[in-house]
């Protein structure tokens, strides 16, 4: 396999706080492989020769063929400017344990041929100027003398000349008590991170989060005023924990460093789902070094699995620092044991909430607050913590509400974003209090959430911010109160307690939101000369299928699918050189937004809209004047449609896609369309002056050329933001579902069986029906693993002592996995676009199982997780 980092690279500047000046270039790993063949200009693509459609996955082929996608594959080898003379192998020795003082390590017990050509320590580190890196809490490798900051925090990185040596010396070093040597204890320290969130809403005193002037200054006394009024109603109250989950990727994190230290260049190879902020993080590391870096250069691979954890994970810095210390390029490929240790989690969670629901069924109140465990590396943990808080209402109208949220630091294991970020436990607390207060005041626990939905334009989320979209709420009532899961439930309970089995059905809803309500978002698509379509983004496909989704978008407005997509792709965009600091006169190259990181729910409905809208740019500004000049005529755009191949306009002559793109071509017109999208709210709009004529577009910039290379600015006029307040909203466009979930329970064993799961999910449109079921039953094993089966410990029992692998951790397995019904809900009237559903479906799982076990258990409360056979047995005694 011959591949170059330099195919199509285009880099650019970066000027760091220290005042140095990089540059950074990523290449996709997708962009390489596309320029292996060259179809036919009539070819079209044959994972989806049908505009819209799917035949199977756009990476299938190479995935189903072994070809070589993720990090873990790669050599230096297989790219031709590397040396091609092998590589070194990097192994990390961590520490076990946090409370005692580390005063040195050993490595005497590894023979004269396997000892490391290099070792890097701390010393090491600080000798070279290399100390604390941009966004790390503490340094990277632990201090001789003073405690590891965190499990698994390295005592020393060893490199290792050939995979040999590297494989007998960690046989020796890998659980061996005796390498790292420790001394005395010592009590470790606690803090909260920042920021941290607390949420107040009144609507008798016409007070929230979004609206009040006086927030800062009044929420405590308004808070206080909501405690002593919640005695007025019947409450329900519980406490409540969710265990750390580790994220259980396909391939543990891996990646190739080479440094050039003549050449001042580092080149990564890595799997990540921020190749850019990677490359930043990088830069940051060398900033105050005396190994001098001026070029950074990553391709950019699957990751192969996501969930959140490789979002900002700290594995890349680690990979960098090591690099100049080797004389070849390193290698450093984690083992499940290394990934159980320090990859990144699931947040332990401790909450604690109060309902309060009238005889009548109304909510009156909400009270709650979430504590995250974030480890010793701030993360995401705080904004994860941040969900939680603004997910407590859940699909709930609530006229009082207090919800507070932060993250606190530890020397556990390191907790951040992770498949909901802290929507489950959001959801957890209030259906479950839900399903209680059903009980106990005896009213129907379908009715009672029907005299409390949500809706556009009616009610508001906990920060007092409106419904933009229609929900879909009650029709996800009615689908699940009419199915004969829920209504035979008592019929099934009293046959299989004939049988000497508890039996109990569950129902829950989750108001999960997608995005941040705060996005910028960039996409681009260029027609090469052949007709090839090649999609460009930044957007990362963690295995939720994004690369299938986005290219099939094209076809939205070309009529055509994808030839070959480019993920992980940044320099195209960030050569545009934006900005988001606004100026008078506002620059033409000012959007509101910049581009987030690629979580997986921002696909459907953000990372789309871009690539589309990048399509339609192209018809506006070459396709329509290329068809206008084969016609003799004008045609307006809203006349247009592909059919077969070919373009058709009433009373005017097909023509077919090769004869508008030879046409285009012959009169110089763009080729590749680049756009940037800012949503708040809403999409910021303006009007762009195409070839074709003025049209306004749900985009902030657009830029288009013959080639990446010769990109220009298109004018704009009449930029419309969203309005400033929409920022204060804290979340905007949700993707309701609700579940039934039916589970028994042996008596004799505790052990719980989930039987049959029924989904109704609230997706808008579909752009690809096969990724949502596939998403939507990932989603359940996900679930169920998390409520009954997975567990990290936080102590050193768990997977910081560096022994955990899958033989421990407990997942789910094909004997677990239950029937499964998905029943999507036809889009809302209007709605033409998706919504980010990768999260969606997982929600209401958690408390739906909660939920069937207290029916099943004849009124017992589960408000901890995970909940073991020897828990259910407890409770029944």
């Amino acid at each position: 396999m011959d591949i170059s980092p330099g195919v199509n690279r285009r880099t650019f500047l970066k000027v760091l706080a220290s005042g140095a000046t990089v540059s950074l270039s990523v290449t996709s790993l997708s962009a390489i492989a596309a320029n292996s063949s060259r179809p036919r200009l009539t070819d079209m693509p044959d994972w989806a020769p049908e505009p819209g459609k799917a035949r199977w996955r756009i990476d299938g082929m190479p995935k189903v063929l072994g070809q070589k996608l993720y990090a873990r594959d790669f050599k230096a080898r297989d790219f031709k400017d590397w040396p091609q003379d092998g590589e070194y192998f990097l192994y990390a020795v961590r520490c076990d344990r946090y409370d005692q003082v580390v005063n040195g390590y050993d490595l005497s017990m590894l023979p004269a041929e396997l000892q490391p050509v290099a070792r890097v320590d701390a010393a090491a580190l600080a000798a070279h100027g290399m100390t604390i890196a941009t966004n790390m809490s503490n340094p990277f490798l632990t201090t001789l003398g003073k405690p590891a900051d965190f499990f698994g925090q390295p005592v020393v990185m060893l490199i290792f000349p050939s995979f040999e040596v590297y494989r007998r010396a960690v046989k020796i070093l890998q659980f061996n008590p005796d390498v790292i040597q420790y001394g005395a204890p010592t009590t470790p320290k606690q803090s909260v991170y920042t920021p941290s969130f607390n949420y107040v809403r009144d609507d008798a005193q016409q007070f929230n989060y979004v609206y009040s002037a006086d927030y800062n200054a009044r929420q405590e006394a308004v808070a206080s005023q909501i405690t002593a009024q919640l005695p007025t109603w019947p409450t329900f109250s519980r406490d409540f924990y969710t265990q750390t989950i580790d994220p259980v990727f396909m391939e543990p994190e891996a990646g190739l460093a080479w440094y050039e230290a003549g050449a001042k260049q580092l080149n990564l190879v890595l799997g990540t789902q921020s190749p850019m902020g990677d490359a930043l993080d990088a830069a940051g590391i060398f900033a105050h070094s005396d190994f001098k870096v001026c070029d950074i250069d990553i391709v950019s691979c699957y990751p192969g699995g996501g969930f959140g954890g490789r979002d900002q994970s700290y594995f890349t810095m680690y990979l960098c620092m090591a690099a100049p210390f080797s004389a070849k390029p390193l290698r450093w490929a984690q083992s499940r044991f290394e990934q159980f240790q320090v990859g990144l989690k699931r947040c332990e969670t401790q909450f604690n909430e109060t309902l309060a629901v009238d005889k009548d069924g109304m909510i009156q109140a909400i009270s709650c607050s979430f504590t995250m465990n974030g480890g010793d590396q701030k993360n995401l943990s705080p904004f994860v913590a941040q969900l939680a808080a603004l997910s407590s209402m859940s699909c709930y109208n609530i006229p009082r509400a207090i919800a507070k949220a932060s993250a606190i630091q530890t020397p556990q294991l390191l907790g951040g974003s992770q498949r909901g970020f802290g929507g489950p436990q959001a959801f957890m607390a209030i259906e479950t209090l839900l399903d209680e207060a059903a009980q106990t005041l005896k009213i129907d626990p379908f009715m009672l959430r029907r005299k409390n939905l949500l809706g556009k334009g009616r009610g508001a989320t906990v920060t007092g911010a409106p419904i933009l979209q229609d929900l879909q709420l009650e029709q996800i009532l009615t689908r699940l109160e009419q199915h004969p899961l829920w209504q035979q439930r008592l019929e099934v309970q009293q046959a299989r307690q004939r049988d000497g089995m508890l039996y109990g059905v569950g129902f829950a809803m989750s108001n999960e939101a997608y995005g941040t309500s705060g996005d910028g978002m960039f996409g681009a698509v260029e027609i090469e000369e052949n007709g090839h379509i090649t999609v460009y983004t930044p957007y990362v496909d963690m295995g939720n299928g994004a690369a299938t989704a986005l290219g099939l978008a094209p076809a939205s407005f070309l009529g055509r699918n994808a030839n070959s997509i480019n993920m992980g792709e940044t320099n195209l965009f960030d050569g545009l050189k934006l900005t988001t600091s606004p100026k008078t006169p506002t620059p033409s190259n000012y959007v509101l937004k910049s581009a987030g990181s690629s979580s997986a729910c921002l696909g459907a409905f953000y990372q789309y809209h871009v690539v589309e809208q990048a399509g339609l740019a192209l018809v506006l500004q070459s396709l329509l004047p290329a068809a206008r000049a084969l016609w003799g005529k004008d045609a307006p755009a809203a006349a247009l449609r592909w059919k077969g191949n070919r373009l058709h306009a009433d009373g005017l002559p097909t023509l077919p896609w090769t004869a508008i793109i030879k046409q285009a071509r012959r009169m110089k017109l763009p080729m590749v369309a680049v756009v940037h999208a800012s949503y708040v709210g809403a999409f910021a709009t303006a009007e762009y002056a195409f070839r074709s004529g003025a049209a306004t577009l749900p985009l902030d910039y657009i830029a288009m050329g013959t080639t990446v290379d010769t990109l220009e600015t298109i004018a704009r006029s009449q930029l419309n933001n969203p309005p400033a307040i929409n920022s204060r909203f804290g979340r905007t466009t949700y993707a309701p579902c609700g579940s039934l979930v039916a589970t028994s329970v042996n008596p004799k064993t505790g052990e719980v069986k989930v039987e049959s799961v029924v989904s109704v999910l609230c997706a808008g449109v579909l752009h690809c029906p096969q990724m949502v079921s596939g998403q939507s039953q990932g989603a359940i094993a996900m679930a169920l693993g998390n409520v009954l089966l997975e567990h990290c410990p936080n102590d050193a029992t768990g997977p910081g002592n560096g022994t955990w692998n899958l033989d421990k951790y407990n997942i789910a397995r094909s004997t677990d996995i239950p029937q499964q019904e998905l029943v999507i809900l036809p889009p809302a009237p209007g709605e033409t676009t998706a919504r980010g559903i990768a999260e969606a479906v997982m929600c209401p799982i958690g408390p739906s199982i909660l939920n069937a076990l207290s029916m099943a258990t004849h009124g017992q409360r589960y408000t901890a997780t995970p909940v073991t056979p020897q828990r259910i047995l407890e409770s029944l005694k």
